[in-house]
């Protein structure tokens, strides 16, 4: 799998009606497997369009991409480390604000200006697809 087809899955997740957070984190869990059969889905839906339809609060597709981080890399007890988890949160953090200039809805928005059919929204889906793509593929080839 390329970035491309991710970023291609996390468009075409967003035409078939899901939104922003859930599309990321569907393309996303496809390629790091934490959501092959689609059910881990629904843990980003409250967070599409900036937290509950808001525009206010954290970009969805950067909160659909933090929520596979923590599935692909996280812990599962008090007793393990978070360290890798963090570090990458942190970093798709810092890219994502880097690239779009923001991690705000509401600031995103404000940016796009007015959207035909959401076509930036759309875009901003597959591209933090492909920058969690990306962020992935170097943390498995450094665990390596």
């Amino acid at each position: 799998m390329e970035r491309a087809d991710v970023e291609a899955m996390a468009r075409q997740a967003l035409d078939s009606g899901l939104n922003c957070a859930e599309s990321v984190l569907h393309s996303a869990g496809l390629y790091l497997g934490v959501n092959a059969d689609g059910k881990l889905t629904r843990a980003a839906s409250g967070f599409g369009g900036g937290v509950g339809r808001s525009q206010r609060e954290l970009c969805g597709a950067l909160a659909g991409g933090l929520i596979a981080l923590g599935l692909a890399f996280g812990r599962e007890s008090g007793e393990q480390s978070c360290e890798e988890a963090y570090d990458l949160a942190a970093t798709f953090r810092e890219r994502f604000r880097a690239r779009h200039g923001a991690c705000a809805c509401h600031e995103l928005l404000e940016q796009f200006g007015p959207q035909r059919h959401w076509e930036c929204c759309r875009r901003l889906t597959g591209e933090t697809a492909g920058m969690l793509f990306e962020l992935a593929s170097e943390a498995r080839r450094e665990s390596k």
